[in-house]
């Protein structure tokens, strides 16, 4: 089955790196991140139209997993150096995908990386994530490409519109990331805390929606 897991956010990015595998034939399995600022349901609502849009390029029935991130970001903030945050919080999104991707037999992730886009996308940051896939393959199909790409694709496919709307953001944010993260420090922060029960914690209460 050519299933792969969509690490899918609200931007720009991530959904037009799912529409990219979607156009090449695989399944897509939706799994997103939200955080209890979403009073309003404005961030899920969004994740919701954009794949209901995408699903418009493919005749497979989309699938989403929703999970509640909360918990997770609050102990990083607690336990761990502030600078670490994101990619503490990246390499567990990753973690529960390859958790997904083994329930719903999908054999890769998916992400809208672009190279030095953001803190957690320093080539350096990129490579903090290396160890945790050595079953599963990232694939990063926008990594070379810039915002103006992006956001053309966005508009050809119409997107854009949906994709700009104000939502919920991530208030977990460190003042200062990490934008060189040392191994050394990623694996001592993560000796404090059990990823395997935050993942088992996550995928239990995680809403599973299909389309």
């Amino acid at each position: 089955m050519k299933k792969f897991i969509s690490l899918l956010s609200g931007g720009l990015d991530s959904p037009i790196a799912a529409y990219l595998m979607v156009k090449k034939g695989f399944q897509p399995i939706y799994l997103s991140f939200l955080t209890s600022d979403d009073n309003d349901l404005s961030m899920r609502n969004k994740i919701l139209a954009i794949i209901h849009k995408l699903s418009t390029y493919t005749d497979f029935k989309a699938k989403l997993y929703l999970i509640n991130h909360d918990p997770n970001l609050e102990l990083f903030k607690k336990e761990c150096e502030r600078k670490l945050t994101c990619i503490l919080c990246k390499r567990l999104m990753i973690r529960i995908a390859i958790q997904v991707g083994k329930i719903e037999h999908a054999t890769f992730i998916v992400t809208g990386d672009i190279l030095g886009e953001q803190a957690s996308q320093t080539l350096s940051n990129l490579y903090a994530y290396n160890d945790l896939v050595k079953e599963f393959v990232i694939i990063r199909p926008l990594i070379g490409f810039n915002k103006q790409d992006i956001i053309k694709i966005n508009r050809d496919i119409g997107l854009y519109e949906i994709c700009s709307q104000k939502s919920a953001s991530c208030q977990y944010n460190p003042q200062y990331p990490e934008t060189n993260a040392k191994p050394v420090e990623v694996h001592r922060a993560e000796s404090s805390f059990a990823s395997d029960n935050l993942i088992s914690k996550a995928l239990q209460i995680a809403e599973i929606l299909e389309f």
